[in-house]
């Protein structure tokens, strides 16, 4: 009977080891090599902002050539530059002075009406239910192998990403990723963003176990810059940090270059800006392969030329200066003069408007100076958000005043400080009876 029972017992611990045996060997086999994944986003419109698109289309081409297929690269553009009648080339568009058409091929997956906040944050999570518009209805459909690369570049402000629709604010981003961090939607994921206060969307947010890895072109308290301005389009064809990025890609073997390494290339790069980096700082020792493709392309080098940067926000009065320099007629250059006079009278306006919105709420002057000209830190996202969103809507469109962007820090500033959204809210409609009385900012 003891006889028995030990060779039952040692049958079990046969068995429970035999187990073990298997389950380590599990472990110990690597995973199956996951595919790679990208979401490329431009969130504005027209010729003033043609940087933008033109970025994007850049990305799509690096990632093409790299072995990444149209079924898992998701675009999102405007698409309203390559046949714009401000285009001297048209059906062409380009990244750098002497550069290539980056347009041709690009897939049309979201354009005009459908380039929202709403399909992109859907598109992350894989929503098709949730997608809004006649688009070509991709989104992710990666899994737990599987790595993403994101890239976004538009105008951006204290917690927010421009959309032609309204504003993507850091809050909603950092659910959409726990939402696909939760649901096993990546292993790892990167994220390159090229807007004004793009650190601001990370900063203090972005914890290392979610597995993904951002750089930003600027942190929460600097613009980004426009580069390579072109005389022949009158606009300016790239950005600083997003043309950085996308020639060191260009010409360098991508499975031998790490995402730090190319990260180090950038920030030494763009002088103009403070590129930042955060998250799971371990994912920038894989190899760029990894999330731009792991197939090997020819170098693609461009000529060094003159960056001719300019901040962002102050895009539209830069194009202006410069083409009244180059103005032929003297009715010509009357035109040009006159649209200036709007910009800086708008400005005026807009920024008198803020200044009364604060002298509501804090009667004394120094503190006014206070409050304008300090920047606290973003903590309280619930106050901020409420009153941005309000600010957007009854005051002035962020999508479409550029130099509105400026001072939602002194929205951050009045929350922080503890003042009630209510109470911001109050003032804002007191103070925001009136439109711009001459148009667009």
């Amino acid at each position: 009977m003891i006889f028995r029972s030990t060779s039952l017992l040692l049958l079990a611990f046969a068995t429970t080891v035999s187990a073990f045996d298997d389950l380590a060997s599990l472990l110990d086999k690597p995973p199956e090599e996951g595919k790679i994944w990208a979401v490329l986003a431009a969130g504005s419109s027209t010729w003033l902002n043609y940087r933008h698109q033109a970025d994007v289309c850049h990305a799509y081409q690096i990632l093409k050539n790299h072995g990444i297929p149209d079924d898992r690269i998701i675009v999102m553009m405007t698409d309203d530059i390559a046949y714009h009648k401000e285009n001297p080339t048209p059906g062409i568009i380009i990244n750098h002075p002497n550069g290539n058409d980056v347009y041709k091929g690009v897939p049309k997956d979201y354009t005009g009406s459908t380039v929202t906040s709403k399909n992109f944050m859907a598109i992350l999570r894989g929503d098709k239910k949730a997608l809004h518009g006649e688009g070509s209805g991709k989104v992710l459909e990666s899994g737990r192998n599987d790595h993403v690369f994101i890239y976004f570049a538009d105008h951006g402000t204290i917690g927010g990403l421009i959309f032609s629709d309204n504003v993507l604010s850091s809050r909603e981003l950092f659910q959409t990723i726990c939402y696909m961090f939760t649901n096993r939607r990546y292993d790892k994921m990167v994220i390159y963003i090229e807007a004004c206060y793009a650190g601001s969307m990370f900063e203090n947010i972005l914890p290392t176990y979610l597995n993904v890895y951002a750089t930003v072109s600027a942190g929460s308290g600097r613009a980004s810059h426009a580069c390579y301005y072109d005389n022949f389009r009158k606009t300016y064809l790239g950005d600083s940090y997003s043309v950085g990025w996308m020639e060191d890609s260009d010409k360098k073997t991508l499975t031998k270059e790490t995402l730090h390494q190319q990260y180090n290339v950038v920030k030494k790069e763009t002088r103009s800006s403070n590129v930042q980096e955060f998250g799971d700082l371990s994912v920038s020792q894989l190899h760029v392969s990894e999330f731009q493709g792991r197939k090997e392309s020819e170098p693609l080098v461009v000529p060094n030329v003159s960056m001719d940067l300019a901040r962002s926000d102050d895009v539209p009065m830069a194009i202006l200066k410069r083409r009244i320099q180059i103005s032929h007629t003297p009715e010509e250059h009357r035109e040009i003069s006159w649209k200036i006079i709007k910009i800086h009278r708008n400005r005026e306006f807009l920024s008198g408007k803020v200044k009364e919105i604060v002298a509501k709420l804090f009667p004394d002057q120094k503190f006014q100076n206070v409050i304008m000209e300090y920047r606290f830190q973003l903590k309280n996202f619930e106050c901020y958000d409420k009153v941005q969103n309000h600010f957007n809507k009854e005051c002035f469109s962020l999508p479409k005043n550029e130099y509105a962007l400026r001072f939602m820090v002194v929205l951050v500033n009045i929350c922080e400080i503890g003042v009630t959204s209510s109470r911001i809210i109050t003032a804002m409609n007191d103070v925001c009876t009136h439109p711009p009385i001459y148009g667009i900012v």
